[in-house]
């Protein structure tokens, strides 16, 4: 899973204020408001993360979220979204499969898309291999299968981001995500620090692009070390969970980052999911972030506590659908 926490970013302000001043005021705020997110990842994956999150979109715990198109259980988020429209839902575009027993592959037949495809035709199970081997062109045709059967199926995806961050590996794969996003008139999630990283001269970052400035989420205390050399003891600290799983250190760490919030666009990316045997058995070889895992964020974030919290501090909760609007 290190990959993943390498290509997610972590919890990067970068004070060039701009653009976030500008949409905050778009969006009907004062130009130094705390613009948050609260958004469900990786919905789809599972009938157990499914339930989770359509309980917490019910419950207000999320206010936005993206589903994995390939993904066994997509259909059942299509019959939710069809009986409740009004809900946020984007596309977490997957190229990767990376749980050991539980697979899937393109939306695309296979022949069109085998740079992306092992010997199994599934999915790599890591953005490594996306990078080496991953086709752009084939990336494109597969990205766009994914929102045309989103939008078969009943889905009106209002943003885009990738999964596992395997969008972001190299700057060619990248240049297509943001092309598919305006092609389709989807919000593509860009954070601060991949603007820095993957916009560059022949391809610089367009206007239509709206940084979020600060995307937050916890980690596993397997990951510390390696946060520690990449972020530093400090920045990595305020993300990490203890080895033994506590809804006491989920919240201290939650609320810790609302009081901190910046000025701007921020958003929480949450994994929802109930602790059970279902989804248990799809995470037996990472529980790290397996079913307990997304159980807490699911506790945390349903509480009253917590939305209190955020009431309390001024925190003006906004969706992708939203900024949308303003950008198309």
């Amino acid at each position: 899973m290190k990959n993943f926490a390498l290509i997610i970013s972590l919890i990067l302000f970068i004070n060039t204020n701009a653009q976030i001043d500008n949409i905050a005021e778009k969006l009907g705020f004062e130009k130094d408001a705390r613009l948050l997110i609260i958004h469900g990842d990786d919905i789809g994956v599972s009938h157990s993360v499914n339930i989770a999150s359509f309980d917490g979109y019910k419950n207000n715990a999320i206010n936005s979220g993206s589903a994995m198109i390939p993904s066994p259980w997509i259909k059942e988020v299509a019959e939710f979204h069809k009986e409740n429209p009004n809900y946020d839902i984007g596309l977490h575009l997957t190229l990767t499969a990376e749980w050991k027993n539980y697979k899937w592959n393109g939306v695309s037949s296979s022949n069109q898309i085998s740079s992306l495809l092992n010997e199994d035709y599934e999915f790599y199970d890591n953005t490594s291999d996306v990078n080496i081997n991953a086709n752009p062109e084939e990336v494109r045709r597969e990205l766009q299968a994914q929102i045309d059967f989103s939008r078969q199926i009943g889905l009106n995806p209002t943003h885009i981001d990738t999964h596992m961050g395997a969008l972001a590996v190299n700057k060619k794969l990248w240049k297509v995500y943001i092309e598919v996003g305006h092609k389709n008139k989807l919000v593509s999630m860009v954070t601060k620090s991949r603007a820095l990283n993957l916009f560059d001269k022949d391809f610089p970052m367009p206007d239509y692009i709206v940084p979020v400035n600060d995307i937050y989420m916890l980690y596993p205390g397997a990951d510390r070390t390696f946060l520690e050399e990449a972020y530093g003891e400090n920045l990595a600290s305020t993300a990490i969970v203890n080895d033994i799983y506590k809804y006491e250190d989920w919240y201290e760490l939650y609320s810790n980052k609302i009081k901190s919030l910046q000025p701007g666009l921020n958003v929480f990316l949450l994994h929802l999911g109930y602790n059970n045997e279902e989804l248990k058995a799809v995470t037996i070889d990472h529980p790290e972030y397996g079913s307990l895992w997304r159980q807490l964020d699911f506790d945390v974030f349903n509480s009253e506590e917590i939305k209190q919290l955020i009431k309390d501090e001024g925190i003006k909760l906004v969706n992708w659908g939203e900024i949308r609007d303003i950008i198309y």
